[in-house]
């Protein structure tokens, strides 16, 4: 089971340099909204206001929720995947790159890998 995390929220926060007063502000959510999100204290805020959260945090919902380990997929036991996983949670800039490729058919992917490759070797 999923459930919203108040210390990965915290965290993100923290990491922008914002506070519950400029995420409001950003967000036009009220702060006493904001502060309850960040406190744990709504535990079911709505999706639009998670949205609005994300947008200011520059990252997804997902990386507000927290799951249960006994529901981790198979793939989170392999190493590789793990350090990938662990590699996009801390670089926001290759998720939104990621979540563009995903639309993009095979002859395109591999052409970004060749750009990518190129630029690797300057």
């Amino acid at each position: 089971m999923q459930k919203l995390s108040k210390d990965r929220l915290n965290e993100l926060k923290r990491s922008r340099n914002l506070t519950a007063k400029s995420i409001a502000q950003k967000t036009g959510i009220p702060k006493s909204t904001v502060e309850k999100i960040f406190g744990g204290f709504n535990k079911n805020p709505t999706i639009e206001n998670l949205q609005k959260i994300a947008n200011v945090l520059d990252c997804s919902i997902d990386d507000f929720l927290e799951y249960e380990t006994d529901e981790l997929s198979p793939f989170f036991m392999d190493k590789v995947v793990v350090k990938y996983a662990q590699y996009l949670y801390e670089k926001p800039q290759v998720r939104k790159l990621i979540d563009e490729v995903k639309r993009l058919d095979d002859a395109d992917i591999e052409l970004l890998i060749s750009i990518a490759a190129r630029l690797n070797e300057k």
